[in-house]
């Protein structure tokens, strides 16, 4: 029997007015990082359907605990990849050269509440590599450009992974037990902020194009 929960979104936690503010290094990465490469995210729809499901399918059972509450098997999954809807939710992925999805961020919104709930998998080749944290600062730039005022994330305490992005985003932490909730008030939108997403969409577009055109002429 499916879990309730599995394909059904958590209540969120609530952002206090006095709530922590993504500061415009964190949500702008483009025109203010330093030092680390750039990260291509790409955001995908329906077209990627397969992708996606070899990307939750190739997780382990651990890595399924983490990312869904429950140690989801492979025809849950697939339901979980079929009921995704990409209309309303933001999925966004990072590519590798052979074009498979080695990073998924979900973003599901609730315009009624102004919110959006946040969840992310990373493939074990491609961690520690601050792959989920920039997945993060996307998101929160989908967030702040699309009247999203709060974004909030709800896992598993024993996930170190999300812990980590939740503190280094100043996330408003609060840990029930198992379960830990967060939630983060995200800066009203400005013309940068739209351009450094214009530049993140070309980005990612064009990784994306070039990876392809290698793969077709390795084919040859």
């Amino acid at each position: 029997m499916i879990p309730e929960d599995l394909f059904s979104r958590h209540p969120a936690a609530s952002a206090s007015p006095s709530g922590s503010i993504l500061s415009g290094d964190e949500v702008l990465p483009f025109f203010r990082q330093s030092g680390p490469a750039v990260v291509p995210i790409r955001r995908i729809g329906a077209e990627h359907h397969g992708e996606l499901l070899a990307h939750f399918l190739a997780l382990d059972p651990g890595d399924r605990y983490l990312r869904f509450g429950c140690a989801a098997n492979d025809a849950q999954i697939n339901a979980y990849v079929d009921r995704i809807d990409f209309v309303h939710h933001e999925i966004f992925g990072v590519f590798n050269r052979r074009l498979e999805l080695i990073a998924v961020a979900h973003l599901a919104p609730s315009p009624a509440d102004g919110e959006a709930e946040f969840g992310v998998s990373v493939l074990p080749s491609a961690r520690a590599k601050g792959i989920g944290t920039r997945l993060f600062q996307r998101a929160a730039m989908f967030a702040r450009n699309h009247g999203i005022q709060t974004l909030t994330m709800q896992c598993l305490t024993q996930n170190a992974a999300m812990m980590r992005i939740a503190r280094h985003a100043g996330m408003r932490v609060h840990v029930a037990g198992s379960e830990t909730e967060g939630a983060l008030r995200v800066q009203p939108h400005t013309l940068f902020s739209h351009l450094d997403e214009w530049v993140e969409n070309a980005t990612g577009q064009l990784d994306f194009v070039i990876k392809l055109g290698m793969r077709r002429s390795q084919a040859v």
